[in-house]
Order: structure tokens, then C-alpha cells, then sequence
């Protein structure tokens, strides 16, 4: 039974509203780099102000709201950087995610059309590559990067990649998967697979990470066909939800025809249920990507498992992530 209207309270629309505010103060943070000046020790707002060269007034009213989405802690007027931020958002950390703000202020600033975008049928912050300057591009290509460490991590410490020989990272943007893995399988070999206008930006993040002895740079597109060469294990990191359905069967068609019997790829990515109800975090980022991308989207689980069918790779598996991410591994057979 529905509750009578008269007792309704605008509360549970409030608190929707209000929800976003814990991750502006974090996107904001990390632009602003709050948290590696802290990583000396606490500081008040004076002198966080100094170091950031900004105003006293204006920086304090964030650095309270970072305290209550719990990425600062404050002691009398004091603040100091939780272990979380400690360990994610100073800048030189092993594990630092600050590269990826700029990504999430496109997307997040991109949702703000999605009615626009369901009335036009026309994504209305569409992200057009050819039309991006060569320093636009470049930032955001790496700041997309900036969690390829993670995914690294995450796959070398679940599967046995350290057996492998030579990996295809396929849509690899600048590399950051394929370089993080190296570093932690120092027998394997790697090449990107990139669009010609990111295959320059990836051999400079190569270049610059001291690995191009062991990590290539090719020119692929792939969906018209399979990348030169023969592999062992490949990946596609957050790039069959930016294309149409038939160009993502396409894109695992050709990745897995470049792969040799028994070889491994696995897919990271949002990936929904089956329902499209879950999980919550992969449901909300579809309605980020109506604005930007023509036909792209999580996915769900049953459509990737067709598309590895398809492409003759068998025993799939599944692995949920945080953040409405997941793994999917296929063999070919």
C-alpha cells in the first residue's frame, strides 16, 4: 500500500541530491592536490593554503567536506590525509589515482546533458577523438590510464600471468596496463595495439617508463581486423563498452584470432547482470555514457559470454570488481 501523500517528505530527494557532494569534494581534492602536502604530516588551512597558492577562505570548506567523506581526518584545526588517501591520492605513491580526475570531471560533467541527450537521441558531450587537440587528447588518454596499475596488480595477483610470454594489450591507450605488468612479470613481453592518432602517446608513456625493450607500440584497428602477431594472453581494458554491440563481437573476434591455443583474454570493464539492476555503480555509469559515446555501454554478462562463444573462447569465468567492474577470462581452444 502506497503511504498517503500528506505524509511524504522530500528527504529521500534530498539525500539523492546530496549524495554527489562526497565525490565533488573528492574530484576537487584531487585537482587541487589536497592530499600530497599532507603526506608530511597534518596541516591547517593557512598552511595547505600556502602550498596550494589559494585562499585560506575557499580551501576550508572543502577540506571539511573531504573530512566527512572520510579522506581527512581533522584534530582541533588540524587535518591530516586518512590511510586511504594516504595510499591512492598523493602524487609519486606507487598506487596513485590522482590522473583519473580529470577523466571523472569529463564524465561526471558530461552527465549533467542525459536529458538533452534522450531528447536528441545524439550523445550531447560526445567524445570525439579526431577532433580532440593533440594536448587534449594526450590528457585524457592518460588520465583514463592512470588505473591501469591497479588493473595490473589485480590480475597478476588472481591469475598466473607470470607463466606468459608475450601479451597483446589491445586498446591499450598509453600503456599503463601493459607497463605495470612487465614491471611485475619481469619474463613477459608486451605490445600495445593502438589507434594511429594514441599509438604516439603510448610510445612516449613506454619511452618514459624505461621498458621499450620489452613493450611495442603497434598501429591496429580492431575492428577491422585482427593486430600482427601472434600471443600468449591479451587484454581489452574498458573498451568494449565504448562501442555498438557488432563492433565489440568484432573487436573479440579479431583479439582472439591473434591469440595462440590456449591462450588467455580477459576483458575489464563495467559489466552488468543480466538483469541490468546490478551492480548499482555499473547501472549509474551507463546513464554518464549515453552523453558521451554513440552506442556504447556496460554491457551485460550474458552479452560478453556470446561474444566469446562467438569468437571460440571457452571456459569463461567472471570476476566482480569494486566499482561495478569486472573480469572476464576465456581460453581459446
Amino acid at each position: 500500500m502506497q503511504a498517503p501523500t500528506d505524509r511524504l517528505q522530500p528527504d529521500t530527494i534530498n539525500a539523492h541530491l546530496a549524495n554527489v557532494n562526497p565525490a565533488l569534494a573528492m574530484l576537487a581534492g584531487m585537482q587541487l592536490d589536497v592530499f600530497s602536502p599532507l603526506a608530511a604530516g597534518p596541516g591547517t588551512v593557512t598552511t595547505l593554503a600556502e602550498a596550494l597558492g589559494v585562499q585560506p577562505q575557499k580551501l576550508g570548506p572543502l577540506l571539511y567536506a573531504l573530512v566527512t567523506a572520510g579522506l581527512l581526518t581533522v584534530d582541533g584545526e588540524h587535518f591530516a590525509n586518512t590511510p586511504e588517501s594516504m595510499e591512492f591520492l598523493v602524487r609519486g605513491k606507487p598506487r596513485y589515482l590522482g590522473g583519473t580526475a580529470e577523466a571523472y570531471a569529463d564524465l561526471w560533467s558530461a552527465t549533467l546533458h542525459t536529458a538533452a541527450s534522450i531528447r536528441s537521441g545524439v550523445p550531447q558531450a560526445k567524445h570525439d577523438f579526431a577532433r580532440m587537440s593533440a594536448d587534449e587528447l594526450r590528457a585524457f588518454i592518460r588520465g583514463i590510464d592512470a588505473g591501469a596499475g591497479a588493473t595490473a596488480r589485480r590480475l597478476h595477483k588472481d591469475y598466473p600471468l607470470a607463466a606468459r610470454r608475450h601479451l597483446l594489450d589491445a586498446g591499450g591507450g598509453a600503456g599503463g596496463l601493459a607497463i605495470a605488468l612487465c614491471r611485475l612479470c619481469p619474463d613477459l613481453r608486451a605490445t600495445v595495439a593502438e589507434l594511429p592518432s594514441v599509438a604516439g602517446i603510448a610510445r612516449e608513456s613506454v619511452a618514459e617508463s624505461g621498458l621499450a625493450a620489452r613493450v611495442d607500440v603497434i598501429e591496429a584497428d580492431l575492428v577491422a581486423g585482427p593486430p600482427a602477431g601472434r600471443y600468449d594472453v591479451a587484454t581489452l581494458r574498458s573498451v568494449l563498452q565504448v562501442l555498438a554491440p557488432a563492433d565489440a563481437a568484432r573487436v573479440v573476434m579479431n583479439v582472439a584470432a591473434a591469440l595462440t591455443p590456449g591462450g588467455e583474454l580477459f576483458v575489464v570493464g563495467r559489466m552488468l547482470d543480466d538483469g541490468r539492476l546490478s551492480p548499482p555503480e555499473a547501472v549509474a555509469v551507463n546513464v554518464m555514457f549515453l552523453n558521451v559515446y554513440e552506442a556504447g555501454q556496460a554491457w551485460t554478462e550474458g552479452e560478453y559470454r556470446a561474444w566469446f562463444s562467438a569468437a571460440g573462447l571457452s571456459d569463461v569465468s567472471r570476476q566482480p570488481l569494486a566499482g561495478g567492474y569486472s573480469v572476464l577470462r576465456g581460453v581459446k581452444g
